[in-house]
This record gives structure tokens, C-alpha cells and sequence, in this order.
């Protein structure tokens, strides 16, 4: 697990959570720990080893006694757990919002409102957080598309440094604006729209030369694929389910600044609120340790 441990500072109001249960959920390719020490929470974060994993929970199980597992992968460490120390396996989605909604009111001091939540880890699912919670569906776009992609083309394997390199590159030298279609001065489409894809990868004719290829271009404009399918899907349900805002989260976002800013600026053409929570990596973890807490 990782080294530079966060954290969160409890309110008054909150020390009714218990330091005794720790929060794991266990997803496809990240595995996110939470766990209350004195005033705060301590937020883990790392690759799915269930063998790192196990080595955690075995040298701090005199902390524990009780653990909330959630996340697609948490079934096996849950039943082999359940025999020695009091478990739960908990709903990704109850967990994800339960944690969302302990990092809105920390953050913002007020109760989260009515959302779409979209999570975006291996995969992208949504959310409607309303009266009750609506599981609405998905895209199988995410992380392990991205991180399969640059892997195949690039043989990339290292998640933060594709990201520094999307940061350097310039995806409108390879994917097609639909400024670059409309003359300027044609009214027909307003400042905003022009800066959206019209074709990913539409600048690679014929006649392109490969080596003139940037391999930071190119990543950028995976992250274009991805950021504007997800943001177009969900704003589309946003709007089908009278939604004003939609929180994202999850660990594709982790320190990708520029999927943030292709959401946020579907979001603004959209006119919907998009909310980026700090820690929001962490939520399922949160709501998982938060489980059964008023």
C-alpha cells in the first residue's frame, strides 16, 4: 500500500465512529483501506494484492475487530476472514455513496444533494443517488481500457506516468476539432461546441507520416475518447432523470487533472454541476468502515 498516507481530520460530530472496524474495498486493479486512528481516518490505496492485503490485515489484526469488505474483488478475502473475525460484504454502490456522502458534508458542510454518481475505476458505472439508490448501468470504458490501450500500442505499464505525459501532449494535433470544420465566422455552432471531437484520431489520413507521431499526443487523446463518452453518457442520464448534479469519482480521476477538465467542460455545455471530491478515490473504503453508522 501506499507510503504518503492520507488523511481526514474528525469533527466532534463524527467521533462516533467506531476505531475498532476498518473499511476495505477491494476492486479490479485498486484495493483502497480505511480506518480510523485517534481523530482522524487513514486512507490506504494500492494495487489489488490480495497477498499485500492479507500481510496488512494479519499484522494489525490486534487493532481490529471487526472488517467491511466491498468492491468487485472483496468476496475471497471476506470469506476467508469470516471464520476468525467479525465481517461484512457490503454493496459497492450503498458503500460509494455512504462514503461520498461522509466527504461532501466534510468538505462542504452541508448534505449531499441529489446525484448522479459516476464512478470511474476499471470501469464506469452510474448511479442515481435520490430517495433510495438506482444502479442505472455502465460503460466499459475506464481504467482498463485506458491502461490495456497504452499497454498494446505503447507498452506502457505505469499509470501516473501515461498521466504526466497526456499533461504534455496536444491530442488536436491528431484528433479532428469540430472547429476545425466550421469556418469562424459560421454562427451555425457557439464558441463552446467548437472546442469539442468531432473525430478522435480524425487528423490520421492516408497520408500521415507515422513517425511524426507523438506518443504524449497520442495518449492524450485516449484520455479525449474516454473522457468525452463517459461525460457525454453521463450527462445525457443526468438530464433523463431531471438531474442537476453529477459527482464523479473514483481511481481513474486519481491526479488526472486532464479527464477532470473534458468532464467539466461537457458538464458546463450541459448545464450540470460537475462535483470532484478530494479523497473521492476512497469512497467505497469510507462508506464500507461508515457501514451500520447513523
Amino acid at each position: 500500500m501506499e507510503q504518503n498516507i492520507p488523511k481526514i481530520l474528525l469533527e466532534q460530530t463524527q467521533f462516533n465512529i467506531p476505531s475498532d472496524t476498518i473499511g476495505i474495498d477491494v476492486g479490479q486493479s485498486l484495493a483502497k483501506i480505511s480506518y480510523r486512528k485517534d481523530n482522524e481516518i487513514i486512507l490506504k490505496i494500492g494495487e489489488t494484492n490480495f497477498k499485500e492485503i492479507e500481510e496488512f490485515l494479519d499484522e494489525n489484526k490486534s487493532k481490529f475487530n471487526k472488517i467491511n469488505f466491498t468492491g468487485g474483488k472483496a468476496y475471497k478475502l471476506y470469506k476467508k476472514y469470516s471464520n476468525s473475525i467479525s465481517t461484512n460484504l457490503i454493496n459497492e454502490f450503498e458503500a460509494n455513496i455512504r462514503g461520498l456522502e461522509f466527504l461532501y458534508e466534510s468538505y462542504k458542510k452541508k448534505a449531499l444533494p441529489q446525484s448522479l454518481i459516476v464512478t470511474l475505476g476499471t470501469g464506469t458505472s452510474l448511479v442515481l443517488k435520490r430517495d433510495k439508490i438506482e444502479h442505472l448501468g455502465g460503460s466499459a470504458m475506464g481504467g482498463g481500457f485506458f491502461m490495456g490501450l497504452i499497454k498494446l500500442l505503447l507498452n506502457m505499464d505505469d499509470f501516473f506516468d501515461a498521466i504526466e505525459l497526456v499533461r504534455k501532449g496536444n491530442r488536436f494535433s491528431i484528433d479532428l476539432k469540430v472547429a476545425d470544420i466550421y469556418d469562424i465566422e459560421d454562427t451555425r455552432v457557439d464558441k463552446l461546441f467548437r472546442e469539442f471531437t468531432a473525430a478522435s484520431l480524425g487528423k490520421i489520413k492516408k497520408d500521415f507520416d507515422i513517425k511524426s507521431l507523438k506518443k504524449e499526443d497520442l495518449i492524450s487523446s485516449l484520455i479525449g475518447i474516454i473522457g468525452e463518452n463517459i461525460g457525454t453518457i453521463a450527462t445525457l442520464m443526468a438530464e433523463n432523470y431531471n438531474m442537476n448534479n453529477i459527482v464523479f469519482c473514483g481511481g481513474f480521476l486519481l491526479e488526472n487533472k486532464p479527464l477532470k477538465q473534458i468532464l467539466s467542460l461537457l458538464c458546463k455545455f450541459k448545464r450540470k454541476k460537475a462535483i470532484f471530491l478530494k479523497n473521492s478515490e476512497y469512497c467505497g473504503a469510507i462508506g464500507a468502515l461508515f457501514f451500520n453508522i447513523k
